[in-house]
This record gives structure tokens, sequence and C-alpha cells, in this order.
């Protein structure tokens, strides 16, 4: 098993907690929003991911696949159910606390599912709320030059 404070600092450099919004036709206020906890790695990566899930017993693992990027193969594990990221997730990161730049998303992200919990989601207040706390996640990932492109497109042995 894996000891829990790796996995924190794993998560420190490789995870993600964001909240998708995205159109939905069926939805009355038009929107769907969806939290998800995720870690994307290089495919070689795919056993250590495969552990991570064992250890917190939910989430799936996805092959991803960025040749149009000139990128070595990818896999990711997601969990996007609101049961597990409550009960397994959020009570993780609580626990194990992150301590460097991903703390804040964290908090960003709890309050984001508070939201989603009370279903102020499916109003417009709330997607505003939303919004608003969603643009201040991630933002290491918008920088033209994150440290995660220059990483992802180096070849097999760092060069």
């Amino acid at each position: 098993m894996l000891n829990p404070w790796y996995i924190t600092g794993l998560v420190e450099g490789e995870g993600c907690f964001c909240v998708s919004i995205s159109r939905h036709k069926t939805n009355k206020i038009g929107l769907e929003v969806r939290p998800m906890f995720e870690i994307e790695m290089v495919i070689e990566d795919k056993p250590l991911l495969a552990r991570i899930k064992e250890y917190f017993r939910c989430g799936r693992i996805y092959d991803l696949n960025y040749e149009r990027y000139g990128w070595r193969p990818h896999v990711k594990y997601a969990v996007k159910s609101q049961k597990e990221i409550e009960e397994r997730i959020i009570p993780f990161f609580r626990k194990y606390s992150l301590v460097g730049k991903k703390r804040k998303d964290f908090a960003y992200f709890c309050k984001a599912f508070e939201i989603i919990k009370e279903r102020k989601h499916l109003t417009k207040e709330g997607i505003a709320k939303l919004y608003r706390i969603r643009s201040k996640m991630n933002l290491r990932s918008r920088l033209k030059w994150s440290s995660a492109r220059v990483r992802e497109n180096r070849a097999p042995g760092g060069d």
C-alpha cells in the first residue's frame, strides 16, 4: 500500500482539482457542472496510477494519446463521482494536507463542491459563483511555458 504522504506529494506536482462547466441541452439552466480530481502522467507510470486507484478504491484510469502534439502517450487517473469525491478524495486531502501550490486549488475545489452539494449550481447565482471560483484555480496551467509543457515534451531519459 502506498504511503498517503507520497500520494499528497505526487498530487502536489502532477494532480489537478478542477470544476468543469459545460453546455447541456436537457438541464433547466443549460449547463452541467462536474467536479473532478485527476492525476496525469506518462504511460510508463500507469502501474503507479493503478496503485493510487487501488488506494482510493474509486475512479478510473484513461489512456491518452497526444500524438497530434508530438507528445508521448499519457495516462490519467480521474475521480468524477460526486459521492467518491465527497467520501474519499476530500477527506483524504483534509487529513493529508497539501502544503504547496495545490493547497489553494484544493480550498477552492472544496468551496465549489459545497455549492454543488447544496444544489446551488442549478441556479444562475450558483453558476456565477462557480465561474468566479474556477477562474482562481489552476492558474499555473494557463502559463504559456509552464513546467508541465516542457516536461511533457521531453524524450525518455530527460533529453
